[in-house]
């Protein structure tokens, strides 16, 4: 390896250790970790930029679009919903059959891949598909969640697949707008997470307006990018009931920050704040599951071991141990649902 004395590898290195909050080292009590995880969920407002995206938004009004598809379990709708002036989203809606009284809403963020098509095993053109997708990682866990009695609603996150640029349209579906999106949003203060975030406080909106489902029993999923999107959106959503986060809860330092991840994972100042693990701490005593795979090579497991145990620690102060589930299974960067599926649907 060639070596210069400008180059900027010690200065990038020590950036970590000078600047990362480390909101719960001193807490102590119960008191202290709910002050600490209030403070948290208030600078994550600015962080995600929420108020400015308030201030943008539109009545919400869901316009159907496509066909409908039937299946034996549940119905699959797909709908266009405007959530900002000028931003168009889509959202598949899968109503479960066969299920008495108000259900449980599940909100699906689907991760880097052939966009929100791989989580509801649909084709490119929106028919019935028989063949999982070749890489499918994402186990199509909205429509499992629909096969055990929940109402969901999956939005094509901002950037993939159909909510891609115009000319990045004729691609193949894995390859996504997030990088220039990324970039081109910095300027106005605003991050291909916030936009994804702000999609899914918008979805758990149209859940709690829909008849079938109990409003007080709303919640969140994601794998990898997805996760990313459902733990923040739960930090910034008091009234989220169960999180369920994928192939994300591990480090900054040992992943986003020690590989080539896609920018839509970086976020200005978030460090100031605190580490993705002090993010989840922040949920206590809400109900939290986290799935962590031993081979995950983009989330090593040793790191998310070590935010594991920094979660556990603060939902120990809030009393909430029982809150907490964490599923470290044998595999790679992907969705389990072994126990994870189950729970949710409870």
């Amino acid at each position: 390896m060639k070596k210069s004395p400008y180059s900027p590898d010690e200065f990038m290195s020590s950036l970590y250790g000078k600047i990362k909050a480390e909101p719960y080292k001193n807490a102590v009590s119960y008191e202290d970790a709910l002050e600490i995880g209030k403070s948290i969920k208030e600078k994550a407002m600015e962080l995600f930029s929420l108020e400015r995206l308030n201030s943008m938004a539109t009545e919400l009004r869901l316009v159907p679009v496509g066909k409908v598809l039937d299946y034996p379990d549940y119905t699959l709708k797909k709908y266009s919903v405007e959530i900002l002036h000028g931003l168009n989203s889509l959202v598949y809606i899968l109503e479960p059959k066969n299920v008495k009284g108000k259900t449980n809403g599940v909100i699906a963020l689907c991760g880097h891949g052939y966009g929100v098509r791989q989580i509801l095993n649909i084709s490119k053109k929106g028919n019935k598909k028989h063949l999982n997708y070749i890489d499918n990682y994402q186990n199509n866990f909205a429509v499992e969640m629909a096969k055990r009695g929940c109402t969901v609603i999956a939005p094509e996150l901002f950037g993939f697949g159909e909510a891609r640029l115009s000319h990045d349209l004729w691609k193949p579906f894995y390859i996504s707008s997030c990088d220039e999106l990324s970039h081109h949003l910095l300027p106005y203060g605003l991050t291909t997470a916030s936009l994804r975030v702000y999609q899914a406080l918008t979805c758990a909106k149209i859940l709690r307006k829909l008849e079938a489902v109990d409003e007080n029993k709303v919640s969140l999923m994601g794998i990898s990018g997805g996760g990313l999107t459902a733990l923040y959106a739960s930090v910034l959503d008091e009234s989220i009931y169960k999180t369920v986060i994928c192939g994300y809860v591990n480090t900054f330092k040992d992943s986003i920050l020690s590989m080539w991840h896609c920018p839509d994972n970086y976020i200005p100042h978030i460090l100031e704040t605190g580490e993705i693990y002090d993010f989840a701490a922040a949920l206590a005593p809400k109900e939290l599951f986290i799935e962590s795979g031993e081979k995950d090579k983009l989330f090593p497991i040793k790191a998310s071991q070590q935010a594991h145990n920094s979660i556990k620690r603060v939902y120990s102060l809030m009393n909430a141990e029982d809150k907490l589930h964490i599923d470290v299974f044998p595999g790679k960067h992907a969705v389990c649902g072994r126990k994870s599926f189950d729970w949710l649907s409870e």
